[in-house]
């Protein structure tokens, strides 16, 4: 197959643009939390283990089974972020042979900026496109998160 075609086959792939705006999306929203809190080395990986800890404190293992990961690879992206001050670790009330992961006072300080980074791109996108499509386009969207979720648990 020709570099052409495979770009052509892309370019009409709606899964494809839909995975390259969220990518894009992304990126916007890493920068700007680096941005705000001056971390530099802050990558994905890391924003990534948020959503698998609570509030409340969440053990490494159980975040590793939340994502379908090794429990090394949690320790290691937590250990990171403890250095950063994301994160710190306490050892478990209930089981003193293992830590806890917290958010520290920023992490959902960090989060709230990290929502404002994407109310931002919300904005960016409805002055370019019109308040109307864009409430439209996530109408849509949201119908294909309905359909794909719905097929994965058949």
């Amino acid at each position: 197959m020709k570099k052409s075609d495979f770009e052509k086959q892309k370019s009409a792939s709606l899964s494809h643009q839909l995975v390259k705006v969220g990518r894009v999306i992304n990126e916007r929203g890493l920068a700007s939390v680096r941005e705000a809190f001056h971390l530099p080395e802050l990558k994905q990986s890391h924003l990534d283990l948020f959503s698998y800890i609570d509030f409340e404190g969440t053990g490494v293992s159980e975040i590793a089974r939340r994502k379908g990961v090794s429990k090394q690879s949690v320790s290691k992206l937590v250990q990171e972020m403890v250095r950063m001050k994301i994160l710190f670790l306490k050892t478990d009330p209930e089981d003193s042979r293992t830590k806890r992961v917290f958010f520290k006072t920023s992490g959902p300080f960090a989060i709230q900026k990290g929502f404002e980074a994407l109310m931002s791109i919300d904005r960016l996108l409805a002055d370019h496109l019109g308040e109307k499509s864009c409430m439209s386009i996530s109408k849509k969207i949201s119908g294909l998160i309905a359909i794909l979720q719905a097929d994965h648990q058949k």
